[in-house]
């Protein structure tokens, strides 16, 4: 038998000796250049409960056949108090997510999975890029922009080569050994942080999150500098043609703050406890504890351990390793016992893995104003209603280093003694003295209320 497709191509069938799948093959040329796509699909992807034995918790995992903004598969993580609850839970899901794939996950389509794929991260872009009238901008004008605009010389450089290239361009090598040494020493802490990427990838959004990051140790001025260092260097990307503009320079250039310390209120510090012990079960709250009553920085919670804490002693402490062989005890205040002993453990890391976007993610949730891209993990699914206007203007913005001012200040004003307070933070008498003893807002009776904000377990 012969058949005309719709290309104007003869295939031939030979009823008798052609397996079953190859008429179904044939019958796709008849029909035309359609393709039946399908996700790629696997009920056991939602593994079964795992017990967290350090949290004393159920974890269900699994990835779904749902894609983020990025095109990437979505993942599934909840955690529950008994087992029975999470295999509940893990059979809910699988029936879901199997109804999904039995009624909406086979379609017809001209595209390519890869053109498909493309096509779909292009959309999500323009949603991303224009969350508000997205739908009045189409795919096709976006491609011809980019076709008027191309620059034919423009080629793609990747992060590790245009490093090299920069340190040996003539103009760097002319400058001061120490210049360069500053320059090749921050541009491979940049390297580390972001590992090999294209130059034309970075966004203003990542390169502000890395400057102004609370958990990195450093001073205005150093932040200044990595700033003027990185400027530099994108501008020269940029005559290079690696890439079409300086992200860098829409990013606000660090100043020097003159400006006195700033202390949360009352209601704050108790809406970033709450949210804190509801987001990922609870995982940040250690985080969050030592960061307002016991004034921790960001990055020396990050390094501790729970073997640092001493339980037993008169005045229970924990042992913060600083850099080089700085070392410092610090006494936990009453308030700060009763939110950390119950969640304590015999060894392991104080914060989660996910430390940094559990920490924007919870800030976003209390109402302060945060990059929805500093936060696309599994743990911001469940909370999708409340993040859809993070990046608003008219919500505050989070001051550096507040909960730590708090927790000075707060220390300062129920001690009376900068010298006791200074040892306790880690900082000198004088520093105490001349920004601590007057914060706004700060009174004997907020002073009381704040050490009598306690946990409900």
């Amino acid at each position: 038998m012969t058949f005309n497709n719709i290309n104007g191509t003869f295939v031939s069938i030979e009823w008798n000796r052609t397996p079953l799948n190859k008429y179904l093959n044939i019958a796709k040329l008849i029909k035309g250049d359609l393709n039946i796509m399908k996700q790629e699909w696997d009920i056991s992807a939602i593994k079964e409960p795992k017990y967290l034995s350090k949290r004393k918790l159920w974890e269900v995992y699994g990835i779904l056949p749902k894609r983020d903004t990025n095109g990437k598969r979505k993942r599934l993580r909840k955690v529950f108090e008994t087992k029975e609850k999470a295999v509940a839970f893990r059979k809910d899901q699988q029936d879901e997510w199997n109804t999904y794939y039995q009624n909406t996950n086979i379609r017809r389509t001209r595209l390519s999975e890869r053109e498909e794929s493309d096509a779909l991260n292009a959309i999500a872009l323009m949603k991303q890029k224009f969350p508000e009238d997205y739908l009045k901008k189409s795919l096709y004008d976006a491609v011809r922009f980019y076709c008027d605009k191309f620059d034919p010389l423009h080629k793609d450089m990747m992060l590790d080569e245009a490093i090299a290239k920069y340190l040996k361009n003539p103009k760097l090598v002319r400058a001061t050994k120490d210049h360069m040494n500053q320059s090749k020493w921050k541009l491979d802490n940049f390297y580390e942080t972001f590992g090999n990427r294209l130059i034309g990838d970075f966004t203003a959004e990542e390169i502000e999150d890395y400057i102004y990051d609370e958990n990195k140790e450093w001073v205005d001025k150093t932040r200044a500098n990595h700033y003027s260092i990185l400027h530099t260097f994108f501008n020269f990307c940029l005559k290079k043609d690696w890439t079409i503009k300086n992200v860098v320079s829409k990013v606000d250039k660090p100043t020097q703050s003159n400006e006195e310390p700033i202390a949360l209120s009352i209601p704050e510090v108790k809406k970033l406890m709450k949210v804190a012990e509801e987001v990922d079960a609870g995982s940040m709250l250690p985080y969050f504890a030592l960061a307002i009553f016991c004034a921790v920085r960001p990055s020396e919670i990050l390094r501790l351990d729970w073997k640092k804490f001493v339980w037993d002693d008169k005045k229970p402490c924990f042992v913060i390793e600083g850099k080089g062989q700085r070392r410092r005890s610090v006494e936990m205040p009453e308030t700060c016992i009763k939110w950390l002993k119950p969640l304590s453990a015999e060894e392991g890391s104080v914060a989660p893995a996910n430390a940094k976007k559990l920490f924007n993610l919870i800030r976003a949730i209390a109402g302060y104003r945060v990059s929805r891209k500093s936060i696309e993990i599994s743990e911001a699914e469940e909370w999708e209603k409340k993040l859809k206007k993070c990046e608003v203007e008219s919500r505050p913005t989070w001051v550096r280093d507040v909960m730590r001012h708090t927790g000075i200040t707060y220390y300062l004003k129920q001690n009376d003694d900068q010298n006791k307070t200074a040892m306790w933070a880690g900082n000198s008498p004088q520093v105490i003295n001349s920004n601590y003893r007057a914060v706004t807002g700060v009174t004997a009776g907020t002073c009381k209320q704040f050490w009598d904000i306690l946990p409900n377990y």
